[in-house]
């Protein structure tokens, strides 16, 4: 349920956050993080059933892990409003 719930909203907030000059870099870089996770989870949790033969507490690390990303999410991002960047740095931004 809660996967479902967050997926509907996330490129929404992440345009809203950005606004329509840097929504392209902040999607981007989300995928990034999105696929860099992609690729250690399962490394780690391969790590974790080798070094102890069970999958318990591989588990345990997931949910832990999304505790953390919920505790974070609830007190550390705030209102869901466009952040506005200074006029010099949007043009320096632009002739690039």
């Amino acid at each position: 349920m809660g996967f479902g719930v967050l997926t509907s909203n996330h490129w929404a907030i992440t345009q809203t956050l950005a606004g329509p000059h840097a929504s392209g870099r902040w999607t981007s870089l989300q995928n990034g993080v999105g696929n860099l996770a992609g690729i250690a989870a399962p490394w780690v949790t391969g790590e974790v059933v080798k070094a102890t033969g069970s999958f318990q507490i591989a588990f345990a690390m997931s949910a832990a892990v999304a505790l953390v990303g919920a505790i974070i999410y609830a007190f550390v991002v705030g209102p869901i409003k466009q952040v506005h960047f200074s006029a010099n740095r949007s043009a320096a931004a632009a002739t690039d």
